[in-house]
């Protein structure tokens, strides 16, 4: 199960992470092996992720007061 979980998160982050690369390189950018899957991976765990990180952030600053 948990194989299953990680492969859709992987496929999820690398269409996501292509799909922002190559709006930034106004469509040549393909993702399709090697340092490119690892790049769009990359990018799209970021992508994927930043909603989260900003949510603690902001109960850490709010906690704060």
């Amino acid at each position: 199960m948990d194989f299953i979980v990680d492969a859709v998160i992987n496929l999820l982050a690398h269409r996501i992470g292509v799909f922002a690369l190559s709006l930034l390189t106004g469509g040549r950018f393909k993702g399709e092996r090697g340092f490119a899957w690892g790049l769009a991976l990359a990018v799209g765990s970021l992508i994927v992720l930043a909603p989260f990180a900003a949510t603690v952030a902001w109960f850490i600053y709010h906690s704060g007061r």
